[in-house]
This record gives structure tokens, C-alpha cells and sequence, in this order.
């Protein structure tokens, strides 16, 4: 702004002095047909006369245009930081015309266009938020779903069939004793088999967290407890592995439970075993079982979890690998790998 001043002075002297000297040029001419004896001396006072008031009205002509500029400068720097304070409705006043005017229009056609994204931006917020509600609200009516089917299919059967052999075993209680023990047998092998199925399912219900706990505490701690509340043995090879971010934790720590809750209700399995290991920057986490195993083309696989299992390993980066064979028992393999930040000396 100060050059600009300073140009703007330049530019008036100019202008005023050649002006003057024009006027001089005439009054010169004008005694050059009237001789007049102090000629010169009139001709240099019309001179100098005519610079100064001339100088004087163009400095004061400028000056006004000079406070308007900086006037609508001051506008725009003002405008401009009422954007940045987030009042997107603000406008600019535009008076005048000129390269200014062409400047505040554009500003204010670009606060339109940035009120309209922010605008978007809210509601497709909005929309997102409705939309997680919805597929949380479908989530949990579909668990309910499924544990309500599992209840069904697994324990209310096994509760009727338990109801009809104990009163099978009532009615020969006396008549054929033989007869009832197998039944009253039958009754407690049964009801093991239900209890199984009620842990594997509080077991899948759980909270999904780590209490505080690393990946192989939490790990031991649940086999422990299985081990102490079922009559499946367990068998647990676990590693402590280092460098895991808390998320990868939780994310394998509900991939066992997972995998041990299909092993209790489905295996029919004696023994089960889970490894966790650290194998050239991969945490390999493996769960397998002496069960019936089955055969994934002919059995509905949705049913065991592992399409939940896979998407939930493939989310940390996981590749997931199921292996079964009809009497041959089922393999469950994860491989996720390790990202951990590099450590620095603070040098």
C-alpha cells in the first residue's frame, strides 16, 4: 500500500506539471502576439499557480479514491475472516465498481458455493448416523435371530429329549430295570451335552474385550476356565507377542472365543487345542479339534460363525483358513501381520 502511495504521488506530479507547462506554453504564445513587458514573470506565476491548485485538487481527488480503495481492502480482509470463523452466511456489501467489484463477486459466489458443501457435508452426515442406527437396530435383531434358532435347535431339544427319557425310565423303572438305566444313562449324557451347549453359548456372548490384559493373559485365563467347567480336555501353546495394538488384540482374542465356542457346540471333540505364536512378523493363532468335523460343501457353514470369523480377520489384514474333514476333526488358522512403530534413541 505504501508504494502504492508512492506511485500514485508520482503519477500527479506528472500530470500536474504537464498541465502547467501547457498553460505556460499558451500565455507564452498569447505575449508573443501582445508583447507585454514583464511577460516571462506573469507567465511563470500562471505556471507555478496552475501546478499547485492543480496538484491540490488531484491530490484530494485521489486521496478520496485512495480511502475507498483501502475501505473496501479493509471489507474483504474482514469478510474473508468471518469465513474462517465458520459464519458462512456472511456476504460482501459490493459498492462501486471496477476490478474490486469483480473480486467481492467472486468471494461471495465462492461463500456460496462453500455454505452448499457444508450444507451436503451435514446432511449426509445426518443420513450416515441414520443409516449406522439402522444397521446396528438389524445386527442385533439378527443376533437375537440366531440365538434364539441355536436355543432351539440345540437345548430346548435336548430338554425334550431328556423330558422323554426320563419318563420312559419312570414308566420301567420297575417293570424293566435294565431298560431305565439305559435310559436314566442316557439322561445324564444328554444333559452334559446340554450344559456344553449353554457355556458355548454364554461363551459367544461374552464381552469381546480384554480387561486390561494382554492377548496371552486374557487367552490363558479362558482356556483355564474351560478347562475347570468342561469335561473337554484343552491344551494351550501360548506366546506372548509384543508390538500388537490394542484393536488386533481384541479382534483375535474374539476369534477365539469364536473358534472355542464352535468347537463346544458343534465338534462333539474331546480335546481341543489353541496356539499363539509370532511367526516372521505374522501372529499365527491356531485352533483345532478331535471332532466329528464336517464337510463345508454339504453342511450350512453360516451356521459355525465363518464368514463372521473371516470378515473379522480379513478387518486387521488377517488371511483366515478353515480345514475339516468329515470324522477327521476341524482346523482353524489366522495369520495376521505385525505393524509395530519403529523405536527411536532420541537422537
Amino acid at each position: 500500500m505504501h508504494n502504492y502511495r508512492i506511485r500514485t504521488a508520482r503519477f500527479q506530479l506528472t500530470v500536474s506539471f504537464l498541465s502547467s507547462l501547457l498553460l505556460f506554453a499558451l500565455v507564452e504564445l498569447f505575449f508573443w502576439f501582445f508583447p507585454y513587458e514583464h511577460s516571462f514573470v506573469l507567465s511563470s506565476l500562471i505556471f507555478f499557480a496552475s501546478f499547485i491548485v492543480q496538484f491540490i485538487l488531484e491530490t484530494a481527488a485521489l486521496t478520496k479514491d485512495y480511502r475507498l480503495l483501502v475501505d473496501r481492502i479493509d471489507s474483504i480482509d474482514l469478510f474473508v475472516k468471518t469465513l474462517s470463523s465458520g459464519k458462512l452466511s456472511a456476504r460482501i456489501k459490493m459498492d462501486g465498481g471496477g476490478a474490486i467489484s469483480q473480486i467481492e463477486q467472486s468471494l461471495n459466489e465462492l461463500a456460496d458455493k462453500i455454505d452448499t458443501q457444508v450444507k451436503s457435508l451435514q446432511r449426509l452426515v445426518d443420513e450416515n448416523v441414520q443409516m449406522n442406527v439402522k444397521i446396528k437396530n438389524e445386527a442385533v435383531t439378527a443376533e437375537r435371530q440366531r440365538l434364539a434358532r441355536d436355543l432351539h435347535d440345540a437345548v430346548s431339544q435336548q430338554l425334550f429329549a431328556l423330558s422323554m427319557l426320563a419318563s420312559a425310565a419312570e414308566k420301567t423303572i420297575h417293570s424293566n430295570p435294565n431298560r431305565a438305566a439305559e435310559n436314566i444313562a442316557d439322561v445324564s449324557d444328554i444333559a452334559r451335552k446340554a450344559q456344553g451347549e449353554m457355556r458355548a453359548l454364554l461363551l459367544h456372548l461374552r464381552p469381546v474385550r480384554l480387561n486390561n490384559e494382554s492377548l496371552d493373559r486374557g487367552l490363558e485365563r479362558l482356556i483355564h476356565e474351560l478347562d475347570a467347567k468342561t469335561t473337554i480336555q484343552f491344551e494351550a501353546s501360548i506366546d506372548c507377542v509384543p508390538g500388537l495394538s490394542k484393536g488386533v488384540e481384541n479382534h483375535l482374542f474374539r476369534l477365539s472365543q469364536e473358534a472355542l465356542s464352535n468347537a463346544l457346540r458343534h465338534s462333539e471333540a474331546t480335546k481341543v487345542s489353541l496356539s499363539l505364536h509370532e511367526r516372521d512378523q505374522l501372529v499365527a493363532l491356531s485352533v483345532f479339534d478331535n471332532g466329528r468335523g464336517f464337510d463345508p460343501k454339504h453342511e450350512k457353514v453360516a451356521s459355525y460363525g465363518l464368514k463372521t470369523m473371516k470378515e473379522r480377520a480379513e478387518e486387521i489384514g488377517g488371511h483366515f483358513m478353515l480345514t475339516t474333514h468329515e470324522g477327521q476333526g476341524t482346523s482353524i488358522h489366522i495369520r495376521v501381520p505385525i505393524h509395530r512403530e519403529a523405536k527411536t534413541d532420541g537422537r
